[in-house]
């Protein structure tokens, strides 16, 4: 159960993250909001398969069983996201670490900062493949482990007696 939701809400994660990158939100001030379509997207997910899964049980379900059902749905997405930044930022758009180191660069001009330097390695740290592989799988990880507790909380049920 857990396995199909996390890969089909994996998929349409996955779909959008790469129509917001054909796009440019990320690179944008639009990228700070396109976010919040993932973790609906992901919520969604996690919302069906423990719908599911309560369905099968009699609709009767722990807020335990509910919040694991949740959170391996989400870490699927999580693994599947940081596999989509990975393939993107090494092959499909390689440039890009350069591009935003420089976007980073010019800022801190602007605001005539010091440590020039310090920030430019940062943030090649931050934007390599596997810095954002982090990112991805780490910021989806945390959302997730949030939807979770929220959706346990509001789908969990106790037996019916009567």
């Amino acid at each position: 159960m857990e396995l199909k939701y996390g890969v089909l809400a994996g998929i349409a994660c996955v779909v959008f993250r790469a129509f917001e990158f054909y796009m440019g939100w990320p690179d944008s001030d639009l990228g700070q909001y396109s976010a919040y379509i993932g973790i609906l997207i992901m919520a969604t997910g996690a919302y069906l398969c423990v719908k599911e899964t309560r369905t099968l049980n009699n609709d009767v379900i722990s807020f335990g069983k509910a919040f694991y059902s949740a959170i391996v749905v989400c870490f699927i997405i999580s693994i599947m996201m940081g596999a989509h930044a990975y393939v993107f930022n090494s092959t499909v758009d390689p440039n890009r670490q350069e591009r935003m180191v420089q976007q980073f660069h010019n800022e801190m001009i602007k605001q005539k900062k010091t440590e020039i330097r310090q920030i430019d390695e940062n943030a090649r740290t931050y934007f390599s493949p596997m810095g954002q592989v982090t990112a991805e799988s780490g910021g989806t990880m945390i959302a997730g482990l949030f939807v979770s507790l929220v959706i346990a909380a509001f789908t969990r049920s106790t037996k019916k007696y009567g």
